[in-house]
């Protein structure tokens, strides 16, 4: 079943731009800085009030990223949700209809196990899933 909020992702066009941003009007810590070469997008995570947002950005235009930047300006991306067993979830989920854009589980940061669907019925709502390694190591320990 789904869980708690794993994060909040936005779109932004200057990563230490809205580092500085975040940081100085809303009191945001830097968590985390990593550059994802499989997809040229550059990721920050800011903690707020013991809520994540992970910034998402690219240099590269020819990325997907880029094209979102580029089609949609800055913005909301998707809200990320802690699941036990993703694989599970994805089933449940298409025995329900949803659109799952991810057929299967991908892999995210710090080892984490994620897929997309979008609940938009006339655009883009994403909503990530994502499975913590320690969870996995939790239900095999059982």
């Amino acid at each position: 079943m789904i869980g708690g909020l794993n994060h909040i992702a936005l779109l932004v066009a200057d990563v230490e731009e809205s580092i500085e941003r975040f940081q100085r009007l809303l009191g945001a810590t830097l968590r985390e800085r990593s550059f994802l070469p499989e997809s040229g997008t550059e990721v920050a995570v800011l903690e707020i009030g013991g809520v994540h947002l992970e910034l998402l950005s690219a240099k590269e235009g020819d990325t997907k990223v880029g094209r979102l930047l580029a089609e949609r300006g800055e913005g909301m991306h998707h809200i990320s949700f802690h699941v036990r067993d993703l694989e599970a979830e994805l089933a449940r989920l298409r025995e329900l209809g949803a659109r799952i854009l991810d057929p299967r589980p991908r892999a995210g940061l710090h080892g984490r196990k994620i897929a997309f669907l979008n609940l938009g019925t006339q655009g883009e709502i994403l909503i990530e899933l994502a499975e913590e390694p320690d969870e996995r190591a939790e239900e095999g320990s059982a």
